[in-house]
């Protein structure tokens, strides 16, 4: 009795083991794998990786909803309208994430190509672009359009936050906090690196 008991809880752990370690491969994983291992040394990094996957998990949601919306009238039981919402919300939260990965693995390669002032630049210019675009709706649509759009005016207010960091921890030797910018895009592609093998 004994025996088999041990002999159940090592298949239980063994297909406890494969399930994490396939989780782990995933694109959505890898996001948040980066998130935690960059929260101490680059905390806005990690924090704006938090945003992205948090952005995509609602993405995901948002499809797998309407995909159950739509196939409820056809499914008696709701069962295999579930499981099809189910899939599409995680090839839909794949997906995101995938684009993410390859946007940022971009963006790094971008940012040591081009060094910092480059980078402060396209960073200054996307947020007042960012800020162009939200007075210009908020003027035609006015105040309920900004409740209405939570999830860009907090992408906007990230990515002016990021762009005020970066001028004050690459550019200002007198900031307590200053940082070296070819250290961190090398540890940041590592880390990165390290996310996509799932390590």
């Amino acid at each position: 009795m004994r025996s088999q008991f041990r002999a159940m809880a090592g298949r239980i752990k063994a297909a406890a083991s494969a399930i994490n370690s396939a989780i782990r491969q995933t694109h959505a994983a890898r996001l948040a794998i980066m998130a935690a291992n960059l929260r101490r040394a680059l905390p806005l990094i990690a924090m704006l990786l938090l945003a992205t996957v948090l952005f995509c998990l609602f993405l995901a949601w948002s499809s797998a909803r309407s995909v159950f919306t739509v196939l409820s009238p056809a499914s008696p039981t709701g069962i295999m309208a579930g499981i099809a919402a189910v899939v599409v919300g995680v090839a839909v939260l794949e997906l995101c994430a995938a684009f993410a990965i390859i946007i940022m693995t971009a963006a790094l390669q971008l940012a040591y190509d081009t060094g910092r002032h480059c980078v402060l630049a396209l960073l200054a210019i996307a947020s007042a672009l960012g800020l162009a675009l939200m007075a210009s709706h908020l003027a035609v649509a006015g105040m309920p359009a900004f409740a209405g759009a939570i999830l860009p005016t907090l992408g906007l207010c990230g990515l002016v936050a990021l762009t005020l960091w970066f001028k004050r921890a690459y550019l200002r030797p007198a900031y307590p906090g200053f940082r070296d910018f070819w250290v961190d895009i090398v540890e940041a592609r590592h880390v990165l690196m390290r996310a996509a093998h799932g390590e």
